[in-house]
């Protein structure tokens, strides 16, 4: 009997054994399904090397400065096998302290200074140095010390809507015919069926729309600045999505979304960088594009390549209060009978 007892223990011990061995080639498995890009090399990343120094930040920049998390986010849409641009370009900041997360988008065509290739837009640095030299442009040009980043491929970007459902989109009248066109041209270089929109309005958006509407930037549509504002809007909406879902899905959908990106972040860092998002409770999302509306003009420069030109100051300023200092672009609007007052 006694025999019999100890060889139940021993199976009990062997079985619980088996399940943390399981759990844990889940976790492994789950992790580092990713790519992981491990070679940037911070010396190189123009930390601490601005073209333009900040204005010097008062106490308040200081302190929550040590509290916040800025990584790159790079869209690139390599359908031809080319070197890619950037052609989205976000700062995330994880600000635990407030609660927050701070999307900063930066126009594609900015007109700035991308180190061993002189003055051009921002999206050229990915192609020329890849995430390296595209992190060295941004935090050398917005004087920022972005030490990691995220890649997502456009392609994988509809992969990434249609695994959590599709997202909630309220798409304007403006819009319709230029996504529709941008739908039909994505269903035939993938040998699809294009499903176009019908109507404007809040609706559900599959993965190839989706993309779509993160692609439109032509007709009437606004340009690259509302493009922009589409990416933001996208971003959030795919936040949303995920923040709604029952957490016991979240292990299953982060295995399949992982393989989806390329990481500088370690599957530790990706981990803290999650609980630093939440420590606070459900994040909430803050948008804002750089340079600001109004702060830029566009212009033609040797060889015909149109940019948006703007002054550095003025830049660096409005993003370093908005990342660090929780203070909007648009804080102070005048209303209607010309008084000046401040927006929450």
């Amino acid at each position: 009997m006694k025999g019999f007892k100890r060889l139940v223990r021993w199976g009990i011990l062997l079985l619980l054994a088996a399940v943390v061995v399981t759990g844990v080639r889940y976790v492994y498995r789950t992790f580092y399904a990713y790519d992981y890009d491990d070679t940037l090399d911070e010396s190189k990343l123009g930390i601490g090397e601005p073209v333009n120094p900040a204005p010097q930040g008062g106490e308040q920049e200081t302190k929550t400065a040590q509290e916040i998390i800025n990584i790159a986010l790079f869209g690139v849409d390599a359908r031809h096998g080319e070197n890619s641009r950037s052609d989205a370009i976000m700062i995330v900041s994880i600000d635990g302290a407030r609660g927050k997360i701070k999307l900063s988008s930066i126009m594609r065509d900015s007109y700035v200074d991308v180190k061993d290739h002189g003055m051009t837009k921002i999206c050229h640095a990915y192609a020329y140095g890849g995430p390296e030299l595209a992190i060295n442009t941004i935090n050398r040009n917005f004087d920022l010390d972005i030490r990691e980043y995220a890649t997502v491929n456009f392609q994988d970007l509809a992969k990434i809507v249609d695994v959590i459902g599709g997202v909630e989109i309220d798409v304007q009248k403006n819009e319709v015919k230029e996504l529709n066109r941008v739908i039909r041209e994505y269903a035939q270089e993938n040998g699809l069926k294009a499903k176009t929109i019908q109507e404007a309005g809040m609706q559900t958006l599959n993965g190839m729309q989706a993309l779509s509407y993160a692609r439109v930037r032509k007709g009437t549509t606004g340009g690259d600045v509302a493009r922009m504002g589409r990416q933001q809007e996208l971003m959030s909406a795919i936040f949303d999505k995920v923040s709604g879902m029952n957490p016991v899905q979240y292990p299953g959908l982060v295995s399949e979304l992982m393989p989806l990106v390329t990481t500088s972040l370690s599957s530790k860092e990706v981990l803290d960088v999650g609980m630093s998002a939440i420590k606070s409770g459900m994040p909430k999302i803050e948008r804002a594009s750089f340079p600001c509306e109004g702060d830029w003009t566009g212009k033609t420069v040797q060889g015909g390549m149109w940019v948006a030109a703007y002054s550095d100051e003025v830049a660096i300023e409005k993003m370093h209060a908005f990342i660090y200092d929780d203070i909007a672009p648009d804080a102070e609007k005048t209303d209607s009978t010309g008084n000046t007052s401040a927006e929450a």
